[in-house]
């Protein structure tokens, strides 16, 4: 935890599942209510029910001003020997945006993970979402991801790996091969601001043709160089 006046602090739980027992509707209020910042939402995404409250779960929380401005729910998973990492959901409050927050969550969850000189030297990264600033963040932090967008290069291999992926998380959901489309994932929620990258017009682009619904969702994975191993 940072400790000068006015910082933003950080609090991370590997184990989402060791949240005391006393602070978890609190925790789900923080994280709901930096949902509903950036969505227009008709019932609460996080509950008791749906709970991130998991020992294959880990979050982060970013703090200011006694307010929570930033959450990052990880899932892990291993397949076929593969580290998996999932996002679970992230937001960021909105006066907050443009802070690297993302980032900052990001690095401080995945140096637990695999920070261990033992550490895989690479991990599957993979997550769902409709807005294309969190693919570019995602595409970012791997070496190949699917969909490629605006990449002629063509991993079969990543591809169905998303695909497994994709119906092992959401077993009832359709996924389509093409695009890794999920249509009508996100159901009610809608954005109060269409987000925009800013930097990667192509990508924006891709999204609205791609997935015009805003219930719409595209699901990524990626292969993921560990650079925060201690080797």
């Amino acid at each position: 935890m940072a400790t000068q006046p006015g910082a933003v602090t950080s609090e991370l739980f590997q184990i989402a599942s060791d949240v005391p027992e006393h602070r978890r509707d609190a925790v789900l209020e923080d994280i709901n209510s930096n949902i509903d910042t950036n969505w227009l939402t008709h019932e609460r995404f996080w509950s008791r029910r749906h709970s991130p409250f998991k020992p294959d779960h880990g979050l982060v929380l970013l703090h200011h001003g006694g307010e929570c401005v930033a959450y990052m729910i990880i899932q892990r998973l291993a397949i076929d020997g593969s580290s998996v990492i999932y996002l679970s959901g992230t937001a960021v409050r909105d006066a907050y945006r443009g802070r690297g927050f993302f980032k900052r969550m990001f690095d401080a969850a995945m140096m637990v993970e695999f920070g261990d000189p033992a550490a895989p030297a690479e991990f599957c990264l993979c997550w769902r979402t409709r807005n294309p600033v969190i693919y570019v963040l995602g595409r970012a932090q791997c070496r190949s991801v699917v969909p490629g967008i605006s990449d002629e290069t063509h991993d079969g291999a990543l591809e169905d790996f998303c695909l497994r992926l994709a119906a092992t998380l959401y077993p009832r959901q359709a996924i389509e091969k093409a695009t890794m489309a999920m249509r009508g994932a996100y159901g009610q929620l809608r954005y109060r601001d269409e987000p925009r990258t800013q930097t990667s017009p192509d990508v924006d682009r891709w999204f609205a043709q791609t997935i015009p619904d805003s219930a719409d969702a595209v699901f990524c994975a990626g292969w993921a160089p560990n650079r925060w191993s201690r080797r």
